[in-house]
This record gives structure tokens, C-alpha cells and sequence, in this order.
């Protein structure tokens, strides 16, 4: 991670720990002798979570902290930021409950509409996953599970939905799953079977089994 990534992760990271903000704005300078980097490399940070929605800057005013309402909910980023702060089972739910929303009908429609491309995607997807669950590596795991919802998403062939791709993809990684591949299986073969009903069905009891993470409402 280079210098201007590792400063726009790490005031991500403190914007959302409460850290930074508070009613102070963000100054360039303080920031650049507290990173030990140049007023232009931290500028060019700001840029990136202004983007982001995370800060505002205006002329003559400064650089402002905004509140989480105005931050992008879907950027993988803020994601991992708020995953990793201090309301993390909160965000891990609310995670849980966007899946939980996508993917059943995902799995419906990717049944109905049989995307060769992505029916594809998923099933070398699965294989990956297999092969990491025979050597017991989580990291390969993740990478090849997030390669199998992003296509399922994909599949559906709603361009819509399929842009959700991103927060799911950004919760997988965040916080992984467990090495299971039977509940991925059904979903795999039902669509493939082109059973709407039963992907659907599948799809949703897969997050069920492998969302343990998924904390009872407030």
C-alpha cells in the first residue's frame, strides 16, 4: 500500500472511529505533519473521501467531516471502515439483511434467465472453492465465495441488481464465511436445473447457514 492509499485508509478509519471530526475541520498541514506526508499527497486523500461522501470541503471554509447518513453505504471502502469500527455488529447485520433481500431473487432469475457467461463463472467459482476447502485455505476460500455470489448476482441479468454486487462482495471480505460447500452446491445445481423456485429457496437458506454473524434486531 503506497503512501496516498495508506492515508486515505487510515482517515477513513478515523473518521469513522469518531476519531477525526467532531466539529474541528480537517487542516492539510496538521494532517501532513501527523502522517509525515506533503500537503498535496493528504489533499489528494481528502479528494478520495469527499468522493466517498465521508468529508465536504468549500472555499475559505475547509475541510469538514460529514455525517454517516451522507456517506456512500456501498462503497467497499466505507464498508470495511464501518465493518471494522465500533458499530461492526450493527453493519454486519444490516449486511446480512441486503443479502438476505438480493440473493434469493438473484438465484430466482439467474435460473430463468441462464446467463451462459456467469452460469460459467459460477460453476469454475465453486470448483475453487473446493480445491481451497481440500487444502484448508480460508484466504483462497473467500476469494473464490465472492467470485460465486458476484456471478449469481450477475446472472440474474438485471443491470440493477447486479451493480449490488459490490456490497456483497465488499461483506464477504470484510468478514468472510465458514469453508462450507454443500448449501453452495444446491444453489449452484438448482439454477443450473433452471428450478426458479428452488434456487430461490436455496439461496436463502444458504445465507442462513453461513451468516452466523447475523445479530438479533435491537
Amino acid at each position: 500500500m503506497n503512501l496516498h492509499a495508506r492515508i486515505v485508509d487510515e482517515l477513513g478509519r478515523l473518521i469513522v472511529e469518531g476519531v477525526l471530526g467532531d466539529g474541528q475541520p480537517l487542516v492539510p498541514e496538521e494532517l501532513g505533519r501527523r502522517f509525515a506526508a506533503s500537503r498535496t499527497v493528504v489533499r489528494e486523500a481528502l479528494r478520495v473521501l469527499e468522493s466517498k461522501g465521508m468529508v465536504t470541503a468549500r472555499p475559505r471554509v475547509g475541510t469538514w467531516t460529514l455525517p454517516p447518513d451522507a456517506w456512500d453505504a456501498i462503497d467497499p471502502d466505507v464498508i470495511a471502515w464501518r465493518v471494522n469500527g465500533p458499530d461492526r455488529p450493527r453493519h454486519l447485520r444490516e449486511l446480512a439483511e441486503l443479502r438476505l433481500a438480493i440473493e434469493p431473487q438473484a438465484a430466482r432469475m439467474a435460473a430463468r434467465h441462464r446467463r451462459p457467461d456467469e452460469l460459467s463463472a459460477m460453476a469454475a467459482a465453486y470448483e475453487l472453492m473446493a480445491d481451497a476447502v481440500e487444502r484448508a485455505d480460508p484466504e483462497a476460500f473467500r476469494e473464490a465465495d465472492s467470485r460465486f455470489h458476484a456471478a449469481l448476482i450477475r446472472a440474474s441479468g438485471n443491470a440493477l441488481i447486479a451493480q449490488l454486487q459490490v456490497p456483497v462482495v465488499a461483506a464477504l471480505r470484510a468478514h468472510g464465511e465458514p469453508l462450507e460447500l454443500v448449501a453452495h452446491s444446491r444453489v449452484l445445481t438448482l439454477v443450473l436445473a433452471k428450478n426458479a423456485d428452488g434456487a430461490e429457496s436455496a439461496a436463502r437458506r444458504l445465507l442462513e447457514t453461513v451468516a452466523p454473524y447475523r445479530s438479533p434486531a435491537p
